[in-house]
């Protein structure tokens, strides 16, 4: 009777760890896919920092939209969207050196699609910050690889003042 006792309180135990592991497998695989997330999307940044039109494209599938600030286009294949970062290069702010993230969220929106939310400076060569911008950026898998088919930009909202609160 003994032993029936102390296996019944054991029974709980063993019961109930199985989803705990499996959940902390979860969280571990998905930490893991947001760091290579949060890698790519930098590698992408570095890309657009030197210029880098050839790898800039790599990182898009067709047709893709952008958002920027209320100027939505559709660019349909790769010499277009070239063509559309030299001129979107050319006018970035005076100075621009590199940009870093701020702050990054990834939302799941299936297992073959993802939003990333970065929040972003650029930093002049005196390394100090010129811009800040947000971006959504949206993935698709494609061909085993993560590719974006969207990107938009948002504003920053201003901090308001407290001396304007009174």
């Amino acid at each position: 009777m003994k032993k029936i006792m102390f296996l019944a309180l054991l029974l709980p135990l063993f019961a109930f760890s199985q989803p705990i592991a499996q959940k902390k497998g979860k969280v571990m695989k998905k930490a893991f896919f947001e760091k290579q997330i949060i890698e790519n999307w930098e590698e992408y940044s570095k890309a657009f920092e030197y210029a880098d039109y050839q790898k800039i494209a790599s990182y898009f599938t067709y047709p893709l939209t952008f958002s920027l600030l209320e100027n939505p286009q559709i660019i349909v294949n790769k010499k277009d969207l070239i063509a559309f970062y030299k001129q979107m290069r050319s006018s970035v702010q005076d100075g621009y050196k590199y940009s870093l993230l701020d702050k990054s969220r990834v939302v799941w929106l299936s297992k073959d699609a993802y939003i990333f939310d970065a929040t972003y400076s650029r930093y002049n060569g005196d390394y100090k910050r010129i811009f800040q911008g947000r971006g959504i950026y949206m993935y698709k898998k494609v061909d085993n690889s993560w590719k974006m088919f969207s990107v938009s930009s948002l504003p920053i909202p201003k901090k308001k003042d407290k001396k304007s609160k009174k």
